[in-house]
């Protein structure tokens, strides 16, 4: 299943998507996803509820904004498995800036421990860093 456009007050109702699932495990791929607000966090938050209990949830191939969202709602941490997602890397060579897709399964040890992989840079080929605090995309990896 993929989910794309806006969680905002358009999405009231995303729970009730989980009718449409089968029952049992479930993977979203939610890189379309352009913007998120509380109302569309409530919403996600309800529908991850009822999906929890079906099965387990992984996701693939996050927004960048919405990992930064999911970060801040602990009940997350443990609900969800994380595949890929997406973050906010700079190069210090030339100042590109990008959001390439972190596999998650691949460097599960390291994000634990706070460590993001390094990125090429699609403009100079440069080793891209993390431009955001690691906190801001790792509490649902931790321990």
């Amino acid at each position: 299943m993929a989910l794309a456009g806006r969680f905002d007050d358009a999405v009231v109702g995303l729970p009730e998507m989980a009718d449409k699932l089968p029952r049992g495990d479930v993977t979203i791929d939610l890189q379309g996803i352009t913007f998120v607000n509380s109302v569309g966090m409530r919403e996600w938050v309800r529908l991850v509820r009822i999906l929890k209990d079906r099965g387990t949830i992984t996701l693939a191939r996050v927004a960048e904004g919405l990992m930064g969202q999911m970060n801040l709602i602990p009940e997350f941490k443990g609900a969800v498995r994380i595949a890929s997602f997406h973050a906010q890397y700079s190069c210090p060579k030339c100042g590109a800036e990008a959001d390439p897709l972190v596999d998650a399964v691949a460097h599960l040890l390291s994000l634990r421990a706070k460590n993001f992989p390094a990125m090429p840079c699609p403009e100079c080929g440069s080793a891209m860093a993390l431009a955001e605090f690691p906190e801001r995309y790792l509490t649902l990896f931790g321990e």
